[in-house]
């Protein structure tokens, strides 16, 4: 299948969600590394995922961990992206030479400072969420100005919004959110299927 715009699934836990998203040809799946997360799952839950799915490349979501286990972790793992949530790491790791994503989280006017500055540098993407809904004026005056790397939209991803998130620049896809099975191989998609559907290109 392919899909009218680039989409990132991120916080993947199981195999059923990875499978479900790749069957509909998404371009990223992101695993949860970091120990201190909610969606955390271990290096070897992410390896065996992996083994079982085809088609979407596979992003390190290591938030705000330290850089030297980021780099241990890559460099024994090497996944093909690398998803941190601090723009000194993220600027320090590139350097390394890994494809860094970086994700900004808004909540605050000094977030769209950093916002600002990220996209005045070269990361494969940036992840663009917001808490705070009264800041998003900010943010689109800010990434009005153009960015030197590829947006990704992390917020107010809706289904009655799809169509003006693809047709309106800044944004060049979408990220959506896996969640936590209810038991082993039984799982509800809901929104996720439902936009994921409304992305499919018709034959």
């Amino acid at each position: 299948m392919n899909l009218r715009t680039f989409v990132k699934v991120g916080s993947i836990t199981n195999l059923s969600d990875a499978r479900f998203c790749a069957g509909f040809g998404v371009d990223l799946l992101g695993f949860d590394l970091n120990p201190n997360s909610e969606n955390y799952i271990s290096i070897e839950q992410a390896n065996e995922i992996m083994g079982w799915v085809a088609g979407p490349a596979f992003v390190a979501e290591f938030g705000n961990m330290p850089v030297d286990q980021i780099v241990q972790l890559q460099e024994e793992n090497k996944f093909p992206f690398v998803q941190v949530n601090n723009i000194d790491h993220a600027n320090e790791l590139k350097q390394e030479g890994f494809q860094i994503i970086l994700a900004i989280q808004i909540a605050s006017e000094s977030d769209i400072k950093v916002l600002a500055q990220a996209i005045g540098n070269e990361y494969s993407h940036i992840i663009v969420s917001c808490d705070a809904p009264q800041l998003i004026p900010a943010i689109e005056e800010t990434l009005a100005t153009g960015s030197e790397t590829t947006l990704i939209k992390g917020y107010d991803v809706e289904l009655s919004q799809l169509d003006h998130i693809i047709q309106v620049q800044p944004f060049a896809g979408i990220e959506l959110k896996g969640s936590q099975e209810e038991k082993p191989g039984f799982k509800e998609y809901d929104d996720l299927a439902d936009i994921l559907e409304a992305l499919e290109v018709e034959d």
